[in-house]
C-alpha cells in the first residue's frame, strides 16, 4: 500500500517535472524565436546613421544632438568624428560626445599630411581638404559598411521639424543638394555637395568606388564632393532625390558669403506674407524678423544651416544665439 501511494506520489512529481521541463523548453524556443524576428527586423529595418565632423565647435554637438532627439522620428545612430588639431579642443569635443552618450572616433591628423585622397588640380583651401579627408575617412571606416541609410552633414547643420528620414528616402537612393559647375555656363560636370546627403548604402552599387575629393574636372573648379561627378557617370541609373536649399540673401537678408547686404527697402509686414507664403512657422518667422546674417535652410526649411561655423562666423555668437532661440522654441512647441 506505501508502495502505491509513493509510486502514484512519485508519478505526480514526475509528470510536474515533465510540465515544468516542457514549459521552460517552450519558453527557451520563444525566446531564440524573437531574437531570431527581431535580428532579422533589424537587419531589413537598419538605424539611420548620421556622421558629422567636428573641427573646432563643440556646442555645435550639443545643439544638433538636442535636435535629432527631438525632431527625428527614426531610429538612429549618431556619430561624431573629431577632426580638431588642436589638443584642447579635441578633448572638449570628445567629453561633450561622452556627456551626451554620442560616439566619438578620433580622426589621425597624419591623414592630412599623406594626403588621404590625392592632390588634385585647381585652386581649392586648406578647409576643402581637411573636409574631404575626413568625408572620405569616416566613410571608408563606417559609413560604407552600413546596410542603410547613411546621412552626411556638416557640424553646424541643424533638424528644425519633425522628420523621417526612411520616407522621405523611399524609392531612392540619394538624396543631395546638386551642385553643378561651372555656374551660369553650360554645366561640364554634376555632383551631390556633402553639406546635407543620404545614401542608401544597401541599395548602391560599388560604393566603395564613391570619391569626395575637391579640385578640377573638364577644365572646371568643383568643390567638397565634386569628384562623386565620376561615380554618377559610371552609375546612371541610380535614383537620386534633389534636396532644395534657401539662401538668406533670397530672404531680404544679408549674405556676406557673396557680399550681398540687407535689403531694407522691404517693410516688416511685407516680409511677414512672403515668409508665410513660403511656408515658414511662426517661431522660424521671429527668427528671420531679427535679421541674422549669412544662413541657409534645406529641403523645404526641415534643415537649418548656420554656414561657415567652422571658420569665418566663428565670432558671430549674436547669430548663434539666435540659432539656439529658435531651435529651443522649435522643441518646446513640439514637446507641447
Amino acid at each position: 500500500m506505501n508502495f502505491g501511494i509513493g509510486y502514484r506520489y512519485g508519478f505526480i512529481f514526475l509528470q510536474e517535472d515533465y510540465m515544468l521541463f516542457s514549459y521552460l523548453h517552450f519558453r527557451s524556443k520563444l525566446k531564440k524565436l524573437t531574437y531570431m524576428v527581431l535580428f532579422l527586423f533589424y537587419s531589413c529595418n537598419p538605424e539611420v546613421l548620421i556622421i558629422t565632423h567636428s573641427y573646432n565647435r563643440p556646442d555645435f554637438i550639443k545643439l544638433q544632438a538636442k535636435a535629432f532627439r527631438t525632431f527625428l522620428e527614426d531610429d538612429y545612430r549618431f556619430v561624431v568624428f573629431n577632426d580638431a588639431c588642436d589638443h584642447n579642443i579635441s578633448s572638449q569635443i570628445s567629453n561633450v560626445c561622452k556627456e551626451l552618450e554620442i560616439e566619438c572616433v578620433r580622426i589621425p591628423q597624419r591623414i592630412h599630411d599623406l594626403p588621404y585622397l590625392p592632390i588634385t588640380p585647381g585652386p581649392h583651401n586648406q578647409n576643402n581638404r581637411r573636409h574631404v579627408n575626413c568625408i572620405q575617412y569616416s566613410l571608408d571606416k563606417l559609413g560604407f559598411n552600413h546596410k542603410g541609410i547613411v546621412v552626411i552633414l556638416d557640424s553646424d547643420m541643424f533638424l528644425i521639424r519633425p522628420f523621417s528620414i526612411e520616407k522621405y528616402m523611399a524609392d531612392h537612393d540619394i538624396a543631395a543638394l546638386i551642385r553643378r559647375s561651372p555656374l551660369g555656363e553650360p554645366p561640364r560636370c554634376f555632383y551631390f555637395c556633402p553639406v546635407l546627403s543620404f545614401f542608401r548604402m544597401d541599395t548602391l552599387p560599388n560604393v566603395r568606388s564613391m570619391n569626395f575629393n575637391c579640385g578640377m574636372i573638364n577644365g572646371t573648379i568643383v568643390d567638397s564632393g565634386g569628384y562623386i561627378h565620376y561615380y554618377w557617370v559610371e552609375n546612371p541609373n541610380i535614383k537620386v532625390k534633389q534636396i532644395n536649399v534657401l539662401y538668406s540673401h533670397e530672404l531680404y537678408l544679408a549674405d556676406t558669403h557673396i557680399n550681398k547686404q540687407a535689403d531694407t527697402s522691404i517693410s516688416q509686414a511685407e516680409k511677414i506674407i512672403c515668409y508665410q507664403f513660403l511656408g515658414f512657422k511662426n517661431n522660424e518667422i521671429n527668427f528671420l524678423l531679427k535679421c541674422p546674417s549669412t544662413f541657409e535652410f534645406y529641403l523645404d526649411q526641415y534643415f537649418i544651416h548656420f554656414r561657415g561655423g567652422s571658420t569665418t562666423a566663428l565670432k558671430d555668437f549674436k547669430k548663434f544665439q539666435l540659432f539656439c532661440e529658435m531651435i529651443d522654441e522649435a522643441i518646446q512647441r513640439n514637446q507641447s
